[in-house]
């Protein structure tokens, strides 16, 4: 990245920073910073704009529908974007990643064109993994007033949503290391789904004795 294109990253953190003060639906800004961080990652050595890659990182979940009104016309990260001078090729590319890497858009049969947008589309659904991706299930959840488990895979509980849609997404990784990452993350999810199903069915069978506890 040239020294301009890595002050607009350094700008760009700090609006989502303060754009996500406030969001504690597992969405928050230490979530956007590790998909970034994940997304340089998985584009070391691959032939990618860096830029592109960084920005549509950081400003993924700005105009997240799940977050703001879903029917809500004024795109903020297009309007920071543009604040800040940023080409309109460079703005259509990022939010053209934005709009299609979201597992929503999955359902309706849309794809990211490019492979700066499989990467962080890669980054994001890694986040929603492994006991990161457990702990913002919950998170999320509550956000929701969701009921955490009501016996029922298919309703709307937090647990539905690993069936529905996290234990899903390993198959959807797009680029080696991903799918190498998500290989070892599914393993702590799929523990953690086994051990909760036992005590949620039998709990009595998972309790130790007093004696049986050690220090």
């Amino acid at each position: 990245m040239t020294l301009y294109e890595q002050k607009i990253v350094e700008s760009t953190k700090k609006f989502v920073q303060k754009w996500m003060t406030h969001e504690f639906s597992g969405h928050d800004f230490f979530h956007v910073m590790r998909v970034y961080e994940t997304a340089i990652y998985l584009a070391i050595d691959q032939p990618v704009n860096e830029f592109i890659v960084h920005m549509a990182a950081l400003l993924h979940d700005v105009d997240d529908p799940k977050l703001r009104k879903p029917h809500a016309k004024i795109k903020h990260a297009v309007d920071f974007m543009a604040s800040i001078k940023m080409s309109q090729e460079q703005i259509d590319e990022i939010m053209d990643i934005i709009d299609h890497m979201s597992y929503s858009a999955h359902l309706r049969g849309e794809k990211v064109k490019t492979l700066e947008g499989k990467i962080v589309q890669d980054a994001d659904r890694l986040d929603a993994i492994g006991a990161i991706g457990i702990a913002r299930a919950f998170a999320y959840g509550g956000h929701k007033n969701r009921i955490m488990y009501a016996n029922d895979i298919d309703d709307e509980s937090s647990i539905a949503h690993f069936y529905q849609k996290l234990l899903k997404l390993p198959k959807l990784m797009n680029t080696p290391n991903a799918k190498l990452l998500a290989k070892a993350k599914m393993k702590t999810m799929k523990t953690y789904i086994k051990a909760f199903h036992q005590e949620f069915e039998q709990p009595h069978l998972r309790l130790q004795k007093p004696e049986e506890v050690k220090n």
